[in-house]
């Protein structure tokens, strides 16, 4: 309601601010006083009155051109603005005019005088326009608007008009003269122009919307004819009123501009019937419009070829005739209103009568203005401007019901839509899960049986597959849901896989098959969709081809691979009919590739074209197939690895273990909370995790799992539904390592989970790489300089001596054994060896140096794990690098507390600081350490950690603080968490 209230608002707001622009100028009505006998007196009118007419009764002398100063005393009068009899074609009009004392300077404003005249004010001539003739032969006539400027030297004006007319119809002065204070007078002439090119322009633009809406739409002649009488009537305002076309082009010819303004005035009415004509269809027959307007059109074709004005005797009956098809029109909009007799809702057609009806009164007050009445017509401009509004608010409502019939049409699309695509959804759905479970089951028991009927059975399951994938990828593509999985693929294998489903129905057919194909070339493509049109291709070329021979080549060219099958009879044979639909998925499907689809109709055969994307080669020797293969079964004597599958479908879970089973110990959980438990109590290898399950899903599983155990430590594949963009993003975001469409073959379940082993087994063999490298990073300088120090307390102080070397005994035991021992350590152990290290810095440095330890004894060291050699490197360089570099004395503060779920670590040196900028780089990891374990590495492994967080605060002189947070794992008994095997 607010909206629509703001709406009518701003409408009423417009046509008022256009109203008040149309109607305030000064009109030379306002006032009343009329000549009497030649003598206008305007001394007593009031200061407000600026603009006056010279209307009343003027003096005239017929067929004679009378000298201002003799102007006879017993001459006849004539009414100004109007017409002198029909027998006069020549003649001289006077009047007096006394001044009023605000009209110190003049304005004089002449519209409309037919047709050469002279103007005389006091006996000084001011305007003179055309030829004054006494004959015919001898005249030329003009017809312009003006406006004379001056200051009066008397209290009176003595005004003198010399006219002649032998070209028009109506004589004289038929339109008023003004008078009035010069500014006033400018001002207005300024205003009345400015809104005449307003509304020109507007009229133009209203044209060339109309003009673009047909082309859109050349169905609709309704908008060819309003465009039409859109542009003529632009070009008659311009021709009428201020005549902007004259003012434009003042040198325009008086045959040129007037046989133009006729030619417009009729063409003008004959195109705005016809738009009437086509948007109310039941108005009126098309034969009987013609009928209606022919004589409009022969009328309007006379004033052009005639000489100017030569037709004007006739323009009343022809006005007259105008405004009859006015009234026609008008009267039928009322008779089919209330008959309902049209298909034009009811809103547009009281609004497209309201805009007849004002079209109506603009054309009446414009014939009456024109032939009869003088002035400035507020009718005229009235009618005009609610016809243009009626017209914009018609189209408006059009619009709005257009649109409204629209959107109810297109809600009820969607809906049935929706219903369409829901059921295809479910129905291929319900249909693809059953069909992989049935093609996996009769794999598994055709590995050790190659029956026939065993192949057959497994054939026709993937034809039926590829069939219900054919349908899901004809509804997104028809709902542009459409998404390309593209990576190199070796092309032929996917052919030889769909040669060896059609060996059978060849042999059947008496098909000859030959294939050409250049050895290991890779594709970007889709392997499964691929799968699906070459089958949909070699299937439709056999059709073609029985008793005869199929053609298969696969040749490389520059950056494409193209594939030809060709399919040939020994006969022409009667054309077999297209699969529109399956030829339509194929080739969008390709074109989404990158690559190109055509088929070729033969005499007596089909030739198919596919150009994909080269992918580059397959190195020798890879294996031939293009997906990893799974992992060698292990021998009686070695350990199945340990798989859990999270599915709360019971069949699928089924399934998966009777084809996983062979490689993999598998146990079942068929919920979140039951795979919670049952890797709490042992922690299995592998997680295979249905991302859509009732309660906890997939991804919030996986997430729970996450702030526990790493990507390395326990590796997870989601079984997804669809492969959308944004929900693959959800599933890597939630912390699984890969993911699987499903229901998937054995032989893609296998291969993802033989490459997340691979990536374990690789990634363990860099951890223990890592730790070797952290074990060389011990420099020799510091075993020396440890060396040294126990040497010289050798000669001093035995004791200390063998205290020391049990200390760097320890530590040096604890840095080899770590990458032996794996990845971990207890809390315990690493304070162990910080205490070593810091005995030994010690013993070199005495008093200059002392650390203290703040451990909170609600900490259990011995269960809680931590990195092997995470904070050592912490501690070795607070010291090194934060004490040693300083003047005097240092002390650093190593503090272990719980915070939360997090294990709390942080290390305060009052050393020598650092700058921001070297901070930003040390967190960065672009420092170079020189002693000990750098922190680089220490900050990378802080990264490779679940949750964790390394924070530096350090101020120059001042001294640093280093913030280490990881999650709290405190066990009674200390397991694997990090990776140790």
């Amino acid at each position: 309601m607010i909206k629509k209230g703001i709406s009518w608002m701003l409408i009423i707001l417009a046509i008022t601010m256009l109203a008040g622009l149309t109607f305030n100028d000064q009109d030379a009505n306002n006032t009343k006083l009329q000549a009497k006998d030649g003598i206008l007196d305007l001394s007593g009118i009031s200061k407000n009155e600026k603009i006056v007419a010279l209307s009343g009764e003027w003096k005239f002398i017929g067929n004679e051109y009378v000298d201002s100063t003799n102007f006879p005393k017993n001459a006849t009068l004539e009414m100004v603005p109007g017409s002198w009899g029909e027998d006069v074609q020549y003649g001289t009009y006077q009047l007096k005019v006394e001044l009023p004392a605000h009209f110190e300077k003049i304005g004089i404003r002449v519209r409309n005088i037919w047709s050469a005249h002279r103007l005389l004010i006091n006996g000084k001539e001011f305007a003179s326009y055309g030829t004054l003739g006494t004959e015919k032969e001898g005249a030329i006539a003009s017809n312009p608007v003006y406006e004379l400027y001056f200051t009066p030297t008397t209290k009176s004006l003595t005004i003198t008009l010399q006219v002649a007319d032998f070209f028009n119809a109506r004589h004289g002065i038929i339109f008023p003269i003004d008078i009035g204070v010069a500014e006033t007078m400018a001002n207005d002439v300024v205003k009345d122009v400015n809104l005449e090119k307003t509304t020109i322009i507007i009229l133009f633009i209203f044209s060339i919307f109309h003009f673009s809406l047909y082309l859109l739409r050349t169905k609709d002649r309704a908008f060819f004819y309003s465009a039409l009488y859109f542009f003529t009537l632009a070009l008659l305002v311009s021709t009428r009123g201020e005549r902007m076309l004259f003012r434009e082009f003042p040198n325009i010819s008086f045959e040129l501009y007037f046989r133009l303004q006729d030619f417009i005035t009729y063409i003008n009415a004959v195109t705005l019937f016809f738009f009437f004509v086509y948007t109310v269809e039941t108005m009126v027959k098309r034969r009987t419009a013609i009928i209606l307007t022919l004589p409009l059109n022969l009328y309007g074709l006379g004033t052009l070829l005639c000489p100017a004005r030569s037709l004007s005797s006739l323009q009343n009956i022809f006005f007259g005739y105008i405004n009859g098809l006015a009234l026609v029109i008008i009267g039928r909009l009322i008779y089919l209103f209330f008959t309902k007799n049209t298909k034009i809702p009811s809103n547009e057609l009281i609004i497209l009568s309201a805009s007849v009806f004002s079209l109506f009164i603009f054309s009446l007050s414009g014939a009456f203005d024109q032939l009869f009445f003088p002035g400035k017509n507020v009718f005229n401009r009235a009618g005009l401007l609610f016809f243009i509004l009626g017209m914009n608010v018609f189209l408006a409502m059009r619009l709005i019901n257009r649109t409204t019939e629209a959107e109810i049409f297109s809600e009820r699309l969607e809906k049935a839509t929706i219903g369409k695509d829901s059921f295809l959804e479910v129905t291929t759905k319900e249909l693809e899960q059953p069909l992989y479970h049935a093609l996996n089951v009769t794999k598994s028991l055709s590995v050790h049986r190659k029956l026939i009927e065993h192949q057959l059975l497994e054939h026709q399951l993937e034809r039926l597959l590829y069939l219900v994938n054919d349908l899901k990828d004809f509804t997104r593509i028809r709902f542009q849901d459409f998404h390309i999985d593209v990576h190199p693929v070796n092309v032929q294998m996917i052919i030889q896989h769909v040669v060896t489903m059609h060996e059978r129905p060849m042999e059947k057919a008496n098909i000859r098959f030959y294939m050409h194909a250049d050895d290991q070339l890779l594709i970007q493509a889709d392997e499964q969709r691929v799968s699906q049109i070459v089958y949909r291709v070699v299937e439709t070329a056999m059709a073609h081809a029985v008793n005869g021979e199929v053609v298969l080549t696969i040749m490389h060219l520059d950056m494409d691979v193209r594939i030809a099958v060709e399919g040939t009879g020994p006969d022409i044979i009667e054309q077999i009919a297209a699969d529109e639909t399956g030829q339509s998925i194929g080739k969008a499907i390709i074109e989404q590739m990158g690559g190109t689809y055509s088929v070729d109709i033969l005499h007596n055969g089909i030739r198919f074209l596919l150009t994909l994307p080269f992918g580059g080669f397959e190195k020798k020797e890879q294996t031939k197939t293009n997906n990893l293969q799974p992992l060698p079964l292990p021998t009686m004597n070695q350990n199945l690895p340990t798989l859990l599958i999270v599915e709360d479908d019971v069949i699928h879970a089924e399934v998966l273990q009777s084809l996983l089973q062979r490689h993999y110990s598998i146990s079942l959980a068929h919920s979140a909370e039951e795979a919670l438990n049952k890797i709490q109590h042992k922690k299995p290898d592998f997680l295979l995790i249905d991302e859509v399950m009732p309660g906890m899903d997939g991804i919030v599983l996986t997430q729970k799992i996450r702030n526990q155990f790493s990507y390395i430590d326990l590796p997870i594949i989601m079984l997804v539904a669809n492969e959308y963009p944004t929900n693959i993003s959800l599933v890597l975001e939630s912390g699984a390592n890969d993911y699987i469409r499903k229901p998937a073959l054995k032989e893609s379940l296998l291969a993802r989970l033989s490459a997340i082993a691979l990536t374990k087994e690789v990634m363990t063999n860099a951890i223990e790489h890592e730790m070797a490298f952290l074990q060389a990073q011990i420099k020799p300088h510091f075993l020396y300089n440890a060396l040294s120090s126990i040497i010289s307390f050798c000669y001093t102080d035995g004791e200390r001596a063998g205290h020391l070397l049990t200390m760097l005994s320890t530590y040096l035991r604890y840095i080899f054994d770590a990458g032996n021992e794996g990845y971990l350590a207890t809390l315990e152990k690493e304070l162990e060896i910080i205490q070593s290290y810091v005995e030994i810095e010690q013993a070199r440095f005495g008093s200059r140096l002392s650390v203290v330890f703040e451990i909170d004894e609600s900490i259990n060291t011995a269960k809680v794990e931590v990195p092997s050699l995470l904070i050592q490197p912490l501690v070795e360089n607070a010291i090194r690098h934060g004490i040693f570099e300083k003047e005097g004395n240092g002390c650093v503060i190593v503090q272990i507390a719980k915070e939360e779920n997090f294990l709390r670590i942080q290390i305060d040196d009052d050393g020598v600081g650092m700058t921001a900028e070297q901070v930003a780089n040390l967190t960065l990891g672009r420092n170079i350490s020189s002693n000990g374990i750098g922190f680089t590495n220490v900050l990378r492994r802080v990264k490779e950690i679940p949750h964790a967080s390394l924070t530096i605060q350090s101020k120059l002189n001042e001294g640093t603080t280093m913030l280490l947070k990881q999650p709290l794992k405190e066990y009674a008994n200390v397991e694997n968490y990090y990776g140790r095997r």
